[in-house]
């Protein structure tokens, strides 16, 4: 009897749970969009740097083949935060030209419940020894972020065949 107690419990508590349960959506999180010369990434090689001109930590929010906002790297205190500094919806941007290729450095999904000005996404889902160079669908390259010159750049670590 104790026994079916416990288990009416228990479901009665999932049940609460999920009129609570706030959806939440997966989201690519990357670097910003950069340009590289085609011939440049068909030379890629270990230890390679790409230099991405960054002299502050930003991010962007992905969804599918849209650019849903852009995020920031902030310290608040002894904190580190990434928050949603400005929305909007932006295709990726294809390139027409011979010479040059849109490149996404990506991190991966990252769980956002809302795309909203102020939101702050976990730190703790980002991986910086971890970046994924994506041309297209493809993986070409993984990497990590280094320092160069006061500004932010991405080691080449792996190069796919």
């Amino acid at each position: 009897m104790i026994w079916m107690k416990g288990e009416t419990q228990a479901l009665h508590l999932a049940k609460m749970m999920q009129r609570y349960n706030i959806p939440v959506d997966h989201y690519e999180l990357a670097l910003p969009l950069v340009m590289v010369r085609r011939s440049k990434l068909k030379k890629l090689q270990v230890n390679d740097v790409l230099l991405l001109g960054l002299k502050t930590l930003k991010f962007v929010l992905i969804e599918g083949e849209t650019i849903c906002a852009e995020l920031m790297f902030k310290s608040v205190g002894s904190e580190r935060i990434i928050e949603i500094v400005d929305i909007y919806e932006r295709p990726i941007a294809s390139t027409n030209s011979n010479k040059y290729e849109v490149l996404k450095l990506s991190f991966g999904m990252t769980p956002v419940k809302e795309v909203s000005l102020g939101y702050r996404v976990e730190m703790t889902e980002i991986n910086i020894d971890n970046i994924r160079l994506m041309l297209g669908e493809k993986k070409l390259a993984e990497g990590s972020l280094v320092m160069t010159d006061h500004k932010i750049a991405v080691k080449i670590n792996k190069v796919m065949v």
